[in-house]
């Protein structure tokens, strides 16, 4: 079952998942608002989506040209009809016209609050705290009700399953659910059954936690952050004070944790020249990029976020995120992918791009890295085009001349799909034992060729079927769940 809904989400970018799950969020908080379910005006609300959809568009279309920024088919929708979710709706000419100036707003904040040529603060957070600060039109978060919390809770799981980012929302909940307890009981008698469920179903930690908390471009890009950041989004988010007319209110406990992203791991992006594109097989690629004047900064292993405005994008969009290829220390910049006739729009243009021609880049991330414990055996089971992360991390280690323990399985289906070899040979005078099989992978042929397998730090990267059925492969031969370490190719 679990096997199934994966391939139907890997269809999709999860940009177009949050997108069409707020739409559907937004649908049946109409069909609820008609039925009087909520006290939400069904009008009104129709209408703060057509003005915050229009404004989010026309703004960011303007903004764009002004700034001359690359710009994405999803995430100024994506910016409305969040706005949609938490301010109030357009009962009035006043509300109408203060909601179009939030989706300016939200729109200025992705082009002028940069750092690094990437936007650091969540945009509708930002339209939303600065109308309220301004006392023009706070907030209402009204999508935190107990009727809409069934979709709401489908529609986080569709999206947290999606990103494999369970964690964030889990460690936000408990720490905002925890203090909301504690102040509603302890310091003011609540009931503690009352006090729970008014926490999870009329306080909006599921929408914020899911939706907008798990952000990728103002999330910081390692676990160890990100669960920094949950925690502090969840006390201030609870917290129930102020400091003059700053309220402890959910957008403000984001931004709060945008500010924390920013001081301590900022963010990272620039506008990559293409140097050249090499076929390395019939159907995968190697793009080349001349490294920026200001140097990207990243750990070998992870991967960035590309956009590639293109007209005609089909429904998954401009944007992707490819494993970095390159390991921090070489000239360019390497990506390579896997291109297929037909493909997507994405593919097709990445594919056409010239040399001397650019394409956006923006936030590094990952946890697909490296131990510190250099004397850790490991293993890497590789699929296709899994192996960009895995070259990566050999030729960063050829570089540095650091000896390891390590063995790797790269399964293909052809002879000639074995890409980066070179690299993966060249890696043995460093420790590395590679086997290349062709065919599906196995759990016979990965004890074959690898005997101690149960007592190695487990790495699995290509698509999602392969790392599912490595991951289950693994822990059948003894390899506890804490030692393996994946990433997936979900349709990003």
């Amino acid at each position: 079952m679990l096997r199934t809904i994966d391939a139907f989400l890997n269809r999709y970018t999860m940009y177009r998942i949050v997108l069409y799950g707020l739409a559907a969020l937004l649908v049946a908080a109409e069909a609820l608002s008609l039925a009087g379910a909520i006290a939400v005006p069904a009008g009104g609300l129709a209408l703060a989506v057509a003005i915050l959809s229009a404004g989010c568009y026309a703004a960011n279309k303007l903004f764009a040209m002004v700034f001359r920024a690359a710009t994405n088919t999803e995430s100024w929708l994506i910016s409305a009809l969040i706005l949609a979710c938490i301010m109030p709706q357009a009962t009035s000419v006043t509300r109408a016209a203060y909601l179009l100036l939030a989706a300016v707003v939200a729109m200025a904040s992705k082009y002028v609050l940069v750092w690094r040529g990437s936007h650091v603060f969540n945009p509708a957070a930002v339209a939303a705290f600065v109308l309220g600060v301004a006392g023009l039109l706070p907030a209402t978060w009204w999508v935190a009700t107990p009727w809409l919390a069934p979709f709401t809770a489908v529609l986080a799981v569709v999206v947290l399953r999606k990103i494999r980012n369970f964690t964030v929302c889990v460690v936000f909940g408990a720490v905002a659910v925890a203090l909301l307890v504690y102040i509603g009981v302890v310091l003011h008698g609540f009931e503690l059954g009352d006090t729970v469920k008014a926490a999870v179903l009329s306080w909006p930690v599921i929408f914020l936690g899911s939706i907008m908390l798990t952000e990728p471009t103002t999330l910081p890009p390692t676990r160890y952050y990100q669960i920094l950041v949950a925690m502090l989004v969840g006390a201030v988010f609870a917290a129930q004070t102020h400091v003059w007319k700053v309220y402890s209110t959910p957008e403000t406990a984001l931004l709060i944790g945008n500010i924390f992203t920013l001081l301590f791991v900022p963010a990272t992006g620039a506008m990559l020249r293409l140097r050249r594109i090499t076929q390395m097989s019939p159907d995968i690629y190697d793009a080349a990029f001349e490294q920026p004047r200001r140097r990207l900064s990243f750990t070998p292993g992870q991967y960035m976020e590309w956009t590639l405005p293109h007209r005609h994008a089909d429904s998954r969009g401009n944007r992707r995120l490819f494993s970095i290829a390159s390991a921090p220390g070489e000239q360019d910049i390497h990506i390579g992918f896997r291109h297929y006739a037909p493909s997507s729009s994405f593919k097709d243009a990445l594919l056409a791009l010239k040399p001397g021609q650019y394409i956006r880049t923006a936030h590094v991330a990952g946890n697909f890295t490296l131990p510190a414990d250099a004397r850790r055996p490991l293993l890497f089971v590789v699929g296709g085009i899994g192996i960009t992360p895995v070259r990566s991390m050999m030729q960063h280690l050829l570089a540095t001349g650091e000896r390891r323990d390590m063995a790797l399985v790269y399964f293909a289906n052809r002879e000639e799909d074995f890409v980066y070899a070179d690299v993966m040979h060249e890696a043995e005078a460093i420790g590395l034992k590679a086997h290349f099989v062709v065919g599906r992978p196995d759990a016979a042929v990965l004890q074959q060729n690898v005997p101690d397998l149960a007592g190695r730090l487990a790495y699995l990267s290509g698509p999602d079927a392969l790392v599912t059925a490595c991951k289950g492969m693994l822990r059948g031969l003894g390899t506890p769940i804490q030692n393996i370490r994946t990433d997936h190719f979900t349709g990003y």
